[in-house]
């Protein structure tokens, strides 16, 4: 499943670079299992000068799933982030009670370690942990083997791994395009999940669909127990095509009756939307809280990233749209959501 070649999404360069390389974007599917990865893998995404850090919006979510984890596993003290970015969950799972310490390239907080977790990192960590969690780090991992490989290490003898991933059938129902981007190497479903915990000495006991990031699955994942029952999944690719192409009408609808609009969300999902559609000249700028990005461009464009402060009166295009309910108590009106 082919998308137009597009720049690496994260980039967020410091000046205008429309002629910056764009790399081929593919979907491809296995097979044997059904998994759904990219054909080509952009080396050298997640570096310190990694502009993502987890939005302060999350919190909601992190409060709630750490009272939950205290609450199925109260006897677990040490947990392990792996992909603890600026430490945000850290800190929320901290306030429970739990001991914390987390792992990530591009870390910026004083609990993780500032390296991507491999068995090799693991096999220097001095303590096991009761707990493991991971939430939308697995589509980032080009050798998932090893990942767990070093989780085998590092997980005490009774301890479970408690995963979140966008899900992939979300993806296709919603025509959420824009979530294929190159950082985002995997692309998850829950049976080829199971099957691939099943060949690395580990079992898929419980699943649950929550409602973060356009649709996402929080796996649970022990080495022993009985596995949960699989869901039927159907990747449709034709009906992701034809939504879309509804996406790409209702944009080129909006720009007609609106003029240029302004961005909201200097994500990597609008560097996607913006190029499959070919409307970086119709896109005045782009605002974001995040203070990172502020002051650089969308990759491949000469959209600047601007406070939110910025904005007047233009009609407003939501490229952080798994952030609406927030972002339209800011400004209710003016709001174009592409996939709505």
């Amino acid at each position: 499943f082919s998308f137009v070649p597009t720049p690496v999404a994260n980039s967020f360069p410091s000046k205008p670079d429309q002629d910056a390389e764009r790399y081929p974007l593919d979907l491809v599917q296995c097979g044997f299992c059904d998994h759904v990865q990219l054909r080509h893998v952009v080396r050298g995404l997640f570096t310190e000068d990694y502009k993502y850090s987890t939005p302060d919006a999350f919190r909601p979510h992190l409060e709630l799933h750490a009272k939950q984890l205290k609450q199925r596993y109260p006897h677990a003290k040490r947990v392990l982030e792996v992909g603890s970015n600026n430490g945000l969950f850290l800190q929320v799972l901290h306030q429970e009670g739990f001991e914390v310490a987390g792992c990530d390239p591009s870390a910026k907080d004083a609990w993780s370690l500032a390296v991507p977790f491999t068995s090799a990192v693991a096999a220097t960590m001095p303590h096991k942990f009761d707990l493991v969690v991971a939430l939308n780090v697995f589509a980032h991992i080009d050798d998932i083997r090893d990942v767990f490989r070093g989780l085998d290490i590092v997980l005490s003898e009774n301890g479970a791994i408690v995963f979140e991933v966008q899900y992939l059938i979300d993806l296709i129902n919603k025509g959420a395009f824009d979530m294929v981007y190159h950082e985002h190497l995997d692309y998850h479903a829950v049976r080829p999940i199971a099957r691939f915990l099943s060949r690395v000495g580990f079992v898929m006991t419980a699943w649950e669909h929550i409602e973060t990031h356009g649709g996402s699955i929080r796996i649970t994942a022990r080495r022993s127990g009985n596995e949960a029952a699989q869901p039927d999944e159907n990747l449709d690719w034709h009906a992701l095509r034809t939504r879309m192409d509804a996406t790409t009408l209702k944009l080129q609808q909006a720009i007609a009756e609106h003029g240029t609009l302004v961005a909201f969300g200097a994500t990597a999902k609008a560097c996607t939307l913006i190029h499959q559609n070919g409307i970086a000249p119709d896109i005045a700028y782009c605002v974001d809280d995040t203070p990172q990005k502020q002051g650089r461009f969308i990759a491949g464009t000469n959209i600047e990233v601007c406070p939110v402060s910025r904005l007047r009166d233009e009609v407003v295009l939501l490229t952080a749209w798994n952030y609406e309910e927030q972002i339209r108590k800011r400004i209710p009106n003016r709001l174009v959501n592409p996939f709505t």
